[in-house]
């Protein structure tokens, strides 16, 4: 699905996203930044965490469509990118979108950002998808197990 099919990006629905962050997380949010501004052009919604899988901080960039689709990318630095000039980071995303051959709500696992498998997620109102993606990440993060990530059933 094209860009402009899924409409633009949805600040009432990113307000959601945020509260529910907030609420749920209690403390964890380290930031949250709107980008590129609230007010202007907005594109996604930035969270910064105190926590992360395996590291000591993350984030999720966040997006909300007003007619179809979202998407929640993660990204972790890890204690070697502060060693290691252009070393891995933890990253995954969660998205929801109409593309032929791929599944409509799909999870871009860590080992590999450019497959498309079936995700775990599969509500579509943005503050249970928003619970749905901590549950994910909560239950990976105990256990320090990023294969964790898309393995509960229809979350949360």
């Amino acid at each position: 699905m094209r860009r402009a099919e899924r409409g633009g990006i949805s600040r009432r629905k990113l307000e959601t996203v945020e509260t529910t962050f907030r609420k749920r997380l209690d403390g964890l949010v380290k930031s949250v930044e709107w980008v590129p501004e609230y007010d202007v052009g907005l594109e996604e919604l930035r969270i910064e965490l105190w926590d992360g899988i395996l590291g000591d901080e993350s984030r999720f960039d966040v997006a909300w469509w007003t007619r179809h689709g979202y998407k929640y990318h993660y990204v972790e630095s890890t204690e070697s990118d502060a060693t290691d000039e252009g070393s891995d980071r933890l990253q995954f995303r969660f998205g929801w979108e109409e593309r032929p051959g791929v599944p409509d709500k799909h999870f871009h696992p860590p080992e590999n950002l450019d497959a498309h498998r079936e995700s775990c997620v599969r509500h579509e109102d943005p503050k249970r998808v928003t619970l749905a993606v901590l549950k994910c990440w909560h239950t990976a993060a105990t256990a320090g197990d990023p294969a964790k990530l898309n393995a509960l059933a229809d979350p949360p």
